[in-house]
């Protein structure tokens, strides 16, 4: 029985270990054609935003429609500084399905099927997966499973974010500094 606990503590270190590395290493740049028509390019989004939210998911998902208007909640929020796409990683999830999905859920962000991007292969250990992408490129956190609140996207966002943007000429800090 002792033999079972210690093999079941390796496996669950082996896994969390290899989340971990997945951190900090740069993402391959990618763009794919979003239901609204429009071209989503990592690259060309990162020099608007300081992060990217890649969301993994599928329509048949229900952990991932429950997580979904607390995802919208928080980029409304944030959406001048973190860009979200919304990735399906179902292949049978077409264009029109998810415009279909997007409108009964409420959903403005942008959204697309994975198609041959490989970021499925971060939707490996379950659906939904978040991907968190900062300025230069690099995965700054991948985590797995739903968030039950738009504080808990909230939360995510301030680990990551530069305290002051690059897009802003100065904080708002200095902004009260100045006057």
């Amino acid at each position: 029985k002792s033999i079972s606990v210690f093999l079941v503590l390796v496996l669950v270190l082996i896994c969390v270990s290899g989340l971990a590395a997945g951190s900090g290493m740069k993402l391959k740049d990618f763009t794919v054609k979003t239901i609204d028509g429009k071209d989503f390019t990592l690259s060309e989004v990162l020099k608007d935003h300081d992060l990217v939210l890649i969301n993994l998911w599928a329509t048949w998902c229900p952990p991932c429609k429950m997580e979904f208007p607390f995802l919208q909640e928080a980029w409304s929020k944030n959406k001048d500084r973190i860009a979200v796409i919304a990735l399906s990683v179902e292949p049978t999830d077409t264009e029109a399905k998810l415009r279909s999905y997007a409108g009964a859920v409420g959903l403005t962000f942008p959204i697309a099927n994975a198609g041959s991007t490989g970021l499925d292969s971060f939707a490996a250990s379950g659906i939904p997966t978040t991907v968190l992408v900062d300025r230069e490129g690099n995965v700054a956190s991948v985590e797995i499973g739903a968030k039950v609140s738009a504080q808990e996207f909230q939360d995510l966002f301030a680990q990551y974010l530069p305290e002051e943007s690059s897009h802003h000429p100065f904080s708002i800090k200095q902004a009260f500094l100045r006057r």
